[in-house]
Order: structure tokens, then sequence, then C-alpha cells
């Protein structure tokens, strides 16, 4: 994602910054303190240089206005942490404790530096309910898991500050009030706790009746599905509408893995394994293809399932190639014939054997998996079902939302990346087509890929852009302030059916 510039404004930074770097050199003693100052300084220039406008997925919003934390401030702060460490910080899991303390001691420091006179901005301190952050810690291959973990190691690099506080038991509530809305900078919720502390304002949402709520601005939804308008995770809007959103403070505040349509906040993603394994070439690698399918209940309810009976028969016939099945086998669903089921393995286990395959193969479950980038990191090929019948392009672009649903499209995103490093198969087509895309793969051989926009450079500024935005600023120009906002009717009767746990 570029940002807006000038190329001449560029030339007069460059010059401003060579001439300090001069004067420094030539009246500076070189001293601690003195290279300190020299940076202060080149940073406070810079950010004055700095566009007031960011972009992300085709959304502008303005920048804040640099700021720096006074040491009373601080002290304040300090004060306030080390009072409240007995009562908050303690969630049910033992390990999210050790995180939360670790993540304050840091905090600590950073307050700290200001007081022993160091010069920085405010603190950017993010407070999460996300139920996925504690399985972070855990030996776990969830596509969330696999999208968080880079993002913990990102903003610890960027003196960024995360706090876990489960939402049930109304934890979530309590410690947000402990930290103080002054401190607490964002909030990243579950969907379903962003709808349940968007409708108490008595507790959780800031209100008259509850000043020290959390602010609307400061909720975000940190969600891998976004806010798709044929979720079947909520009750269906009517069918005329697919403009709405599950968060009623719009898609913006929505912070997805994709960039997907109608100006969800791009996060995206860094795929971390990639490094974990020596390429292997690919002449030196068997003949087989890995299916893409941890269930075998996938080979049989799949809505893109785009294979007879005899599909993997004939492809194995035409091929040579051994197929591979990795998938746990369920009661009522088998493993179909000619196919090499070697069952569930550990996710080490599974990174050696994508290492050593020619193709992956989607079967249209699981949808926008993080597993097509892990195989392209390797150097492996991917093949993804669509269906042309549904309106559905091989290629959706970002701002089609069928490359999002599981029964058009296994994996949009990844579709848009084309070939040699995605095929694409039409399973409304002939059976042959897809069995010609498939040999065209085995037999293309590709060197390791990683997309520009999941680099952890690419990643890094997304995360910057995000808490440089002014979200009061923006939440305001939307109306934040002066409008009230309501959920829609569907998602009201949602909320009846499925009423928080934590309101008394």
């Amino acid at each position: 994602m570029a940002l807006p510039c000038a190329g001449p404004r560029n030339k007069v930074t460059r010059v401003v910054l060579l001439f300090l770097a001069l004067a420094a050199l030539l009246y500076i003693p070189l001293t601690w303190d003195s290279i300190q100052s020299l940076r202060l300084t080149i940073t406070a220039h810079l950010t004055q240089s700095s566009p007031a406008l960011l972009t992300n997925n085709n959304v502008t919003y303005p920048r804040k206005a640099p700021g720096i934390l006074s040491p009373q401030k601080s002290r304040e702060y300090i004060d306030r942490l080390n009072e409240i460490r007995d009562v908050a910080f303690s969630p049910h899991f033992k390990f999210m404790q050790v995180h939360n303390l670790e993540n304050v001691d840091l905090l600590l420091q950073y307050l700290g530096r200001v007081e022993a006179g160091e010069q920085l901005p405010p603190p950017r301190v993010i407070l999460s309910s996300w139920h996925f952050l504690p399985t972070c810690y855990e030996e776990s291959s969830n596509g969330e898991v696999q999208w968080m973990r880079p993002i913990l190691e990102l903003i610890r690099e960027q003196d960024v500050f995360i706090i876990y506080a489960p939402f049930p038991d109304k934890t979530f509530h309590k410690d947000f009030k402990l930290l103080g809305n002054d401190l607490i900078t964002h909030t990243w919720m579950d969907d379903e706790h962003l709808i349940w502390c968007f409708q108490d304002p008595q507790s959780c949402m800031q209100s008259e009746q509850n000043p020290d709520g959390v602010p609307l601005w400061k909720m975000f939804a940190f969600t891998f599905w976004g806010s798709l308008p044929k979720s079947g995770k909520w009750l269906p809007p009517p069918t005329s509408d697919t403009s709405w959103s599950f968060n009623p403070l719009g898609r913006e505040w929505n912070l997805v893995p994709y960039q997907m349509p109608e100006g969800h906040f791009y996060i995206g993603y860094h795929y971390e394994r990639c490094q974990a394994l020596q390429y292997v070439p690919f002449a030196q690698r068997p003949d087989q293809i890995v299916i893409l399918a941890k269930k075998s209940e996938y080979f049989h309810n799949s809505p893109l399932l785009p294979y007879p009976s005899d599909f993997y028969t004939r492809l194995k016939n035409v091929t040579g190639y051994d197929i591979i099945s990795n998938a746990k086998v369920e009661e009522g669903y088998p493993i179909p014939d000619s196919l090499n089921s070697v069952g569930l393995l550990r996710q080490t286990e599974y990174d050696v054997q994508l290492a050593n395959t020619k193709a992956l193969l989607g079967i249209g479950k699981p949808p926008i998996s993080p597993t097509p980038y892990a195989s392209l990191c390797r150097g492996v090929p991917v093949i993804i079902p669509y269906r042309s019948d549904t309106g559905c392009p091989a290629r959706p672009g970002p701002s089609e939302y069928c490359g999002f649903y599981g029964d058009a499209h296994q994996h949009g995103p990844a579709a848009a990346i084309g070939e040699p490093y995605i095929y694409t198969v039409d399973v409304a087509g002939p059976v042959e087509d897809i069995i010609e895309a498939i040999g065209r793969a085995v037999n293309t051989p590709i060197e390791p890929f990683e997309p520009a926009e999941m680099t952890k450079d690419s990643l890094r500024q997304r995360l910057l852009d995000y808490f440089d935005i002014d979200w009061e600023v923006y939440g305001k120009a939307k109306g934040f302030d002066t409008k009230e906002l309501a959920l829609p009717p569907w998602l009201i009767e949602w909320s009846r059916r499925n009423p928080d746990p934590t309101l008394e």
C-alpha cells in the first residue's frame, strides 16, 4: 500500500537530513545523549514532513498529530499500573497472565524512559478480548493463530503493548476502567464481543451513565472472516441488502487478514513458518500431490466439491502421482478410494511433507486458509476450485465478495496471484479441464514465492499506519458524536437469541 508523497518534498527532506547529519558530525560531541537528541530531531522533521492522510484499502484516514508524553503523565501511569497489578492482568489462563505481566513490565520500562528525560510519544496500548489470542501460546495451526503470531512479534518490536482481558465475567469491562481510557488507545474484540459491548451502555460502551466505558472509536473487531453480507454466522439480512456490516461503526473498524470489499481495514499477515525449512528443489521431490483438507467430511460436504467418485482414480492414472490425504477420518465420512491416507500430522511434520510435494490441491474447504501461502513459499503450486455458474470469476478482485464465499470460491485472495503459482479450476466445467490444469501445475516448477503484500515489511507498515490514524477524528467525521448508531433488525434478533453472557 503506497502512501501519497510529493517528489520535491522528498528531495528537500534528504537535503535537510544530510545537513543535520553533517552538522552533528562537525559540531556535536558524539555522546549517547547527543545521538539521541539528533535522532529525535530527525524523527520530528520526518513526522512533520509526512502526509496528513493515510490510505488503506481505498479508504483515506487522517493522521494523528505528533505528541510527546510528559514526565508527569508518565509517573501517573506508572503509579496506576503498580497499584492495579494485583487486581488486573489475571485472566483464566495462567500463561496469559504471564503474557500480560510481561507487557506491563515493558510498558513500565517505556514510561520509565520518559521519566528519565527521553522524549517519546504517548504509548500505544491495546486491550484485547479476541479469544484466539491465548491460542497463539499453544501448539496450534489455526489460520487465526498463524495470522496473529507475527503481529504479536511486530507490535512488540514497535513499542506497542497488548493486554488480554477475556470478555466473560466482565473482565474486559473492569480492566478497561482500571487501566483507564487515557492509557488504552485501542481495543481488539471478537465480533460478538463488539456487538455485546455496543449494546451495553451500562458497563461496557462509553455513555452518559458509563463515562469511563469504551469510546466507540476505540472499538475494533479483530476478525479473520470480516463482515460478509451472506455470512452464515449471523441471521441473514433481507436478500436485497448487501451493504450492511455486523459492526455498527462501519467496516473500517473491522481488522482483517485480506483485502476485503467495502473498506475493511486491511491488516494482512506474514506467513512466518516459511523460513523454518530449506527449499527442496522440484526435481528432488517425490511425485505426489497433497490434498488441502484436515477433515474427511470435506470430501463429502464441500459446496465446491469438484470431483465425481472416480475422480481421484483418474487423476492418479493420468499423472502417475501419489495423491496424499492428511484428513482426520471421521465416522460416516470415508476417505475416497485411490488416496493415500496418512492422517493428521503435527505442524512440523506437515511442513516437511508440503516442502516435498509437487502441488497442493484444494477441494473447497477450508476457505481462505493460510496453507496456500505456506505452499507457495516452499515452491509448491496450488490448485483452487471455484464455480463459474455462481457468476464468480476465477480471479475475483478485492471489491468482489464472491471470492470469500465458500459456495463460489475457495480462496479469492490467493487466486488473484494467478499462474504459475495459483491455478483455478472451474468445477462447473468438464472434469478433463480440471485434470489438465492439475497436470500443468505439477509439470511447471516454481521457485519459492511470497506475495509483496505478505512480507514482514509490508505488514509492519500497515500496522504502523493503523496506529498513526486519528480514529477519533475519523469517527467524528462519520458522525459518531452526532448521530445515534444502531444495529440492523436481524442483528438485534441475533443478539436476542445469543445474549451477552456477561449482562446481569
